[in-house]
């Protein structure tokens, strides 16, 4: 990354530049450059972020106001930050990923899902969920279970493993899986249930995760739920014929 470069660069140049003359030891010499790096790091993260933050404030409002294909587009022009910001480029994809999928334009989320990082949970939650539904099971399952190593303590995510599991009469496999679960998040009740639900033989229900469950497609919402829609990450789902 570019920032990481630029950080190390200056870093070494001030560092050590002194160690040539005989003005400091090497010794010195990389202490000086370990402090110059933070310092320099904290520099070009504020002005980053002097970027960042607005474009995604302002992304936040088009997805509130339904435009979605706006939000995409802001999203887009933020991209080149990537080279400068690790990780950044990835989380940004998964952004798009969902966004996309929410204007129904299919293809081109699971482009965008393809490319997420594996920090971005949700992103890669949806990306399974869409791979589960084409069919290809096994590579919905791997999604998941690497997206379950980086974050523990996503209940949507390891209830939705365990969902796919039990859909496959891999119950003992799904029993397992939601019992180490628990013991990270003992008191998420839905988790509870859905173990109880397996250790009694019984077939596991998500509907308490509500719309968080029902967007990602492997289920229709009961008609009680009505018009609610509650996108990932707080995006609101944007009225019908917009977007």
């Amino acid at each position: 990354m570019y920032s990481v470069l630029l950080a190390s660069a200056f870093a070494f140049l001030l560092g050590f530049s002194g160690t040539i003359p005989g003005w400091w030891g090497w010794g010195w010499g990389i202490v000086f450059t370990v402090l110059a790096f933070i310092a320099a790091w904290i520099v070009i993260a504020r002005r980053i972020g002097a970027m960042v933050h607005p474009a995604m404030a302002r992304m936040q409002q088009q997805v509130q106001a339904g435009h979605l294909d706006a939000a995409l587009q802001s999203l887009e022009d933020m991209l080149p930050l990537g080279k400068w910001v690790p990780m950044l480029r990835g989380q940004l994809l998964g952004n798009m990923g969902m966004l996309a999928w929410m204007a129904n334009k299919k293809e081109r989320a699971l482009q965008l899902l393809e490319g997420a990082s594996i920090r971005a949970t949700d992103a890669r939650l949806l990306l399974a969920c869409i791979l589960w539904k084409t069919g290809d099971t096994d590579r919905a399952l791997s999604v998941l279970q690497l997206a379950g190593a980086v974050n523990k303590k996503h209940a949507l995510l390891h209830n939705a493993w365990a969902w796919m599991l039990h859909k496959q009469d891999k119950n003992d496999e799904a029993q397992k899986l939601l019992a180490t679960f628990q013991k990270r998040d003992p008191g998420n009740a839905e988790t509870k249930d859905n173990l109880l639900r397996l250790q009694n033989r019984t077939r596991m229900t998500m509907q308490n995760f509500g719309m968080q469950w029902f967007m990602l497609g492997l289920e229709q919402p009961p008609q009680s739920m009505g018009q609610l829609r509650r996108a990932p990450n707080g995006f609101r789902e944007p009225p019908k014929g917009r977007g």
